[in-house]
């Protein structure tokens, strides 16, 4: 699936859009939550106020789904802003790190 289709899946059903997006797919479970409260709200309080929490219920799990695709996305263009091409190397050392005074 291209990423114009997740993109346009992400906004119409969020949880859909992130699954098999390698390690991202724990981001489905929280994403998920918060459309399965959008969808409640809207069958329990239809045409009434309660409409805007489930509206913004949705936004949430939408915006977090394109955030993730996006992140995705960019991962596998290996582009600057990507995460996996900014990590630690937990065996390096800071500079002068063996000369610090031990206590």
């Amino acid at each position: 699936m291209g990423y114009t289709a997740r993109y346009f899946l992400a906004v119409l059903l969020p949880p859909a859009a992130v699954i098999k997006l390698g390690r991202r797919t724990a981001t489905v479970a929280p994403i998920g939550v918060f459309f399965l409260a959008a969808l409640v709200t809207y069958a329990l309080a239809p045409w009434t106020p309660w409409m805007v929490l489930g509206d913004l219920f949705w936004a949430a799990s939408a915006i977090w789904a394109v955030l993730t695709v996006r992140g995705a996305e960019e991962d596998e263009r290996h582009e600057p802003s990507s995460t996996a091409e900014h990590h630690v190397d937990p065996e390096r050392h800071y500079p002068a790190e063996d000369e610090a005074p031990r206590e």
